[in-house]
C-alpha cells in the first residue's frame, strides 16, 4: 500500500494516517512551495515511514492540469509494488485533492484504490470511497517528540524524567494526598509556608541557606496537622510552636508550591496516562536569537490527546498577574494542542469569579482549593473521551 497526503496547518493531526496505516511509502504533497511538506516527512522518517516528496504548483496558476497530475503522480503510480493506493483527504479538500481523487479514481479500478479521512479528533478513521463508508478506531500513536516538533518546541528540561523523581513523590505521596485535602481548610498558612520556605533558600532555589524559620505565630489545626505530617515525610522539623527547620533545599521547593506539581503528577501517573510529564522547560524553534522559553508544570498526552496544566499555590487575584498566568497557559495549550486537547489551572488558594469564567471563555478548566480533590474524577473522564 502507498499513501497519498496533503500536509494541513495541523501537523499532528497529518501524522495520524500514515502512522495507523504504516504504508511501504508515504508520498507527500507540497503545494505551491508551502513548507508543510517538509515538517511532515521529518516526523515521518523519524518514526521510520519512507516518505517521497511530490511537488504541486499552485492550483489556480496551472494551465494544465490533468498533465501536472500525470507527471507529478507517476513516481506514486510506479512504485506501488501491490497496485493500492491510498488517499488521505483532509476536512476541507483543497482543489489538488479533489482533483488527486478524482484522477487516481478514474484511472485505477476497484480494489486498487481508497480515500480515507479522520473523525472524530481524530480517533476514528472512516473509508469514504469506495463505498458504503466503514469506520475503524485510530489507536494511540503520537509521542511527546512529535508535539514538541510539530509545534517548534524543544524539550530541555523535564523534572519528572529525573533520576528519583518517582521514588522521592512516592515517598511523600500521603503527605501530598493530605494538602490538596486540606489546601481550603489551611487557607492563609499556605502562603506563609511558601514564604519561609522561599526565605530557606538563596535566591536561585538551589542552596539551603537559612533553614531555621519562624512562623509568625503558633499553629493552629489544621496547619499543625500539615506540619506534623511535613515532619513524619522528612521535610521539616517542628520544635511544636512557631519554630521550622527545613531539611533541604529541595524540602523547601516542595513546601513552596512542588507539592501541587507533585499531586498533578501522581493523579495523571496513578491513572494511567500514557505520557506523563511533570517540571517541564521549553524553548520554541523561533529563528535566529534568543529562543523564547516556557516552564509548564504538567502536560500528558493520552490517545493522541494533550492537557497542559498550570499549578498555582499563590494567591491570585484580578489582576494582571492572573491574567498573565491564563495567557500563558492557553497560548501554550494551542501551540501544544494541535489535535485538540485542554487546559487546566489547578489552585491551591480561591480563585475569584471573575478569573473562573475568563479562564472557562479560554476554555481553561479551574480547580481552586474548594474544587482542588476533583481533579482527579475530572481528569479520569478527559483520560476516557
Amino acid at each position: 500500500m502507498n499513501l497519498l497526503c496533503f500536509p494541513s496547518d495541523e501537523p499532528l493531526r497529518d501524522l495520524l494516517l500514515p502512522l495507523h496505516l504504516r504504508p511501504d511509502v508515504v508520498f507527500v504533497a507540497d503545494v505551491d512551495g508551502h513548507g508543510r511538506a517538509e515538517a511532515l516527512t521529518e516526523r515521518l522518517l523519524a518514526h521510520g515511514l519512507e516518505t517521497v516528496a511530490l511537488a504541486f504548483p499552485s492550483f489556480g496558476a496551472c494551465a494544465d492540469h490533468e498533465a501536472v497530475l500525470m507527471e507529478t503522480l507517476a513516481p506514486l503510480l510506479e512504485s506501488a509494488g501491490e497496485p493500492e493506493i491510498v488517499l488521505a483527504l483532509g476536512d476541507c479538500g483543497g482543489p489538488w485533492e479533489l482533483s488527486c481523487q478524482r484522477f487516481l479514481k478514474g484511472l485505477l479500478r476497484a480494489g486498487e484504490f481508497q480515500v480515507l479521512v479522520l473523525l472524530n479528533a481524530g480517533r476514528n478513521a472512516a473509508r469514504v470511497d469506495p463505498g458504503p463508508v466503514a469506520f475503524e478506531e485510530v489507536p494511540s500513536l503520537l509521542e511527546p517528540a512529535d508535539y514538541l516538533a510539530a509545534c517548534s518546541a524543544t524539550l530541555r528540561r523535564s523534572v519528572s524524567e529525573e533520576a528519583a523523581f518517582e521514588q522521592r513523590v512516592g515517598a511523600r505521596r500521603a503527605l501530598t494526598l493530605l494538602l490538596a485535602r486540606e489546601c481550603a481548610a489551611l487557607g492563609p498558612a499556605l502562603g506563609t509556608l511558601n514564604y519561609l520556605a522561599t526565605q530557606a533558600v538563596d535566591r536561585d532555589g538551589e542552596a539551603l541557606v537559612e533553614p531555621k524559620q519562624h512562623l509568625p505565630k503558633a499553629p493552629a489545626s489544621p496547619l499543625r496537622a500539615a506540619l506534623a505530617a511535613m515532619v513524619e515525610a522528612g521535610v521539616l522539623d517542628h520544635d511544636g510552636d512557631r519554630e521550622l527547620i527545613f531539611r533541604s533545599a529541595e524540602a523547601c521547593r516542595f513546601v513552596a508550591g512542588g507539592w501541587l506539581e507533585e499531586y498533578a503528577w501522581l493523579t495523571a501517573s496513578e491513572l494511567d496516562a500514557e505520557h506523563v510529564h511533570a517540571g517541564l522547560e521549553l524553548t520554541w524553534n523561533a529563528g535566529p536569537g534568543i529562543a523564547p522559553r516556557n516552564e509548564l508544570d504538567l502536560f500528558v498526552l493520552h490517545r493522541n490527546r494533550a492537557l497542559t496544566v498550570e499549578c498555582k499555590t499563590s494567591t491570585m487575584g484580578d489582576g494582571d498577574p492572573t491574567a498573565q498566568i491564563l495567557y500563558k497557559l492557553d497560548s501554550i495549550a494551542d501551540r501544544l494542542s494541535s489535535l485538540p486537547g485542554n487546559a487546566a489551572l489547578l489552585s491551591a488558594r480561591e480563585v475569584p469569579d471573575l478569573i473562573v469564567k475568563r479562564a472557562r471563555a479560554q476554555d481553561v478548566t479551574v480547580f481552586d482549593a474548594e474544587r482542588l480533590i476533583g481533579f482527579r474524577d475530572w481528569l479520569g473522564e478527559w483520560l476516557a473521551g
